[in-house]
């Protein structure tokens, strides 16, 4: 039976290691996952796309400012063209910021965000027998296991 399980890198994994070779079991394998060698993109492209999107509330901030716009634009000097056409620049703009406000906050707020070099992660595969199984699967877990799983 193997037993596979994630952890991130630090003595918690030294220790679990230790611990398993001190109850007999040697067939223990540790691959440690690359980091990230660039941060990732803030934008969206044609081809990539992660569901944030910058302009979405500019282009509904614009629809409703240059509705506004042009129907005051009646009454105001200048004409509903114009007042729309600002309008419409206007609430792209407001829209725009709006959402890089947002996305800031839940940045700072959200800390866990996939960056650059920060986090490292080991899987550790371990083969033992199946009447062993409980006692790695409560040795990983003890210390600090991220995830597991059992394959036969």
């Amino acid at each position: 039976m193997q037993i596979l399980a994630t952890f991130e890198y630090s003595t918690f994994l030294e220790i679990a290691i230790t611990e398993l070779e001190a109850k007999g079991i040697t067939s223990i394998y540790a691959v440690p996952l690359d980091l990230r060698k660039k941060e990732p993109r803030l934008l969206d492209t044609i081809h990539r796309a992660d569901g944030m999107s910058f302009i979405d509330k500019g282009m509904i901030f614009a629809f409703l400012l240059s509705t506004v716009g042009a129907s005051k634009g009646f009454v105001w000097p200048g004409g509903p063209v114009i007042w729309g056409i600002a309008g419409a620049f206007l609430g792209f703009v407001i829209g725009v910021a709006l959402s890089g406000v947002l996305y800031l906050i839940k940045r700072n707020k959200n800390q866990t965000q996939i960056k650059k070099g920060k986090r490292s992660e080991v899987i550790l595969i371990v083969a033992c027998e199946d009447n062993q199984a409980s006692v790695v699967e409560d040795i990983l877990w003890d210390h600090k296991a991220l995830g597991m799983a059992m394959a036969r």
